[in-house]
């Protein structure tokens, strides 16, 4: 009988004859990019987040941002790899194993920020290949895949998963690509995280969002906030300055 806490949303059946070292090869050369990519924009957000504090505060703008901007970074990975945050990671793991049966090989994947499962589906590694109990689930399986098919790829992944879970694949093959901590060379990157900087309405959009965030004492407090909101955001949109690649380089180029 099939578990029925069998749950694989992120299967994939590989092309036969799959390398898997050619893989993880491919893999990470196909990635890095988009890490790349991910991390300057996470980077200049805690840059402009730095900046817009102090220009809200009226206080002279911080000299080294990029350098506190990058370590900020850091220490908001640390808090998601604690559970404090339950923010995405820049990484991307593929865990894989063979049907004993059949001899074909799965991958599970686990691409822990949206734009890493954009550029997975790009590369075509193999066929879409998922599972769950739809009773357990509430879903219903893909369109055009038939009763008989379902159960079929329930066997199959109880096979293939050999009882571990297909959440935590530990006793499988594992390909990690990426570190989740922001590279030490993005300090000297000053001008492409300029590039990635949040527009103004962007910034603006961000400050009412940690204004909306903060504790009230009462409904009678939060009441008042919201009246006053109009002339929040018009004290955020007239306090925000531009920000200029000399505001992010610091000591920095």
């Amino acid at each position: 009988m099939t578990d029925p806490e069998l749950n694989v949303p992120h299967g994939y059946r590989l092309h036969p004859g799959t390398d898997l070292m050619a893989l993880a090869e491919r893999l990470r050369t196909a990635m890095a990019p988009v890490r790349d990519r991910i991390e300057i924009a996470q980077v200049a957000e805690f840059a402009a987040k730095a900046l817009d504090e102090a220009d809200l505060a009226g206080t002279p703008r911080p000299v080294s941002v990029i350098f506190d901007a990058v370590q900020a970074q850091a220490i908001h990975v640390g808090q998601i790899l604690s559970g404090e945050h339950s923010c995405h990671l820049n990484t991307v793991t593929v865990a894989v194993s063979d049907d004993p049966e059949t001899g074909v090989s799965y991958a599970l994947m686990f691409p822990k920020h949206p734009a890493f499962a954009a550029e997975l589906d790009e590369l075509e590694i193999g066929d879409y290949y998922p599972y769950w109990n739809e009773e357990d689930a509430g879903q219903q399986r893909p369109t055009g895949i038939s009763a008989a098919e379902w159960e079929r790829r329930a066997q199959t992944w109880t096979r293939v998963l050999r009882g571990t879970s297909p959440f935590e694949p530990n006793s499988m093959f594992r390909i990690d690509v990426g570190n989740p901590y922001p590279d030490a060379d993005l300090i000297n990157r000053a001008a492409d995280v300029f590039a990635a900087m949040p527009t103004i309405e962007q910034r603006v959009h961000h400050a009412l969002h940690e204004l909306q965030n903060q504790e009230f004492d009462s409904h009678s407090e939060l009441m008042a906030f919201v009246a006053a909101m109009p002339a929040h955001q018009e004290r955020i949109e007239t306090s925000l300055k531009p920000i200029t690649l000399e505001d992010i380089a610091g000591g920095a180029k």
